[in-house]
């Protein structure tokens, strides 16, 4: 599955792209969601950025995690609970240790906005060409970014 991300300037103008092949992770969820864990990577320390997806699943998903453990749920029922633990932990991790602000925002598919149209054709991409993050792995694993 090929996925696709892009960075615009202020004038809407692309300053980075990235297509990601993703196997082994038959989910669109999991698929959106190492989208959203890709850009993160490239973010720097105390950088604002809008997310834009197509999955609200992903945001929902991210959103209760965060909540969750803020509200001092026990985190090993929260975790239980919740498909895609792994990349979500890995997302707020990288959101936290790089004190990130981040804005998830929905978006229909083909809707004519300049950064999902971007990222359409990143995505439609030769997914044979080297990517920025390349994972493959029948099983989900812990992943970890160390900022210093």
């Amino acid at each position: 599955m090929g996925t696709g991300w892009v960075i615009l300037n202020e004038e809407e103008e692309v300053m980075l792209e990235c297509s990601n092949s993703i196997t082994d992770w038959p989910s669109s969820t999991r698929a959106e969601l190492g989208t959203i864990l890709s850009v993160i990577l490239v973010l720097q320390i105390g950088q604002k950025a809008n997310i834009f997806t197509g999955s609200q699943v992903a945001i929902d998903s991210i959103k209760y995690i965060r909540t969750s453990l803020a509200s001092g749920k026990n985190k090993i029922r929260v975790w239980c609970k919740c498909n895609n633990y792994s990349i979500i932990n890995s997302i707020i991790k990288l959101i936290d240790s790089k004190l990130l602000e981040i804005i998830l925002i929905k978006v229909k598919g083909h809707s004519e906005i300049k950064g999902n149209e971007e990222a359409d054709r990143v995505a439609k991409n030769d997914t044979k060409k080297s990517t920025c993050i390349k994972i493959k792995d029948v099983q989900q694993k812990d992943l970890t970014y160390d900022i210093y």
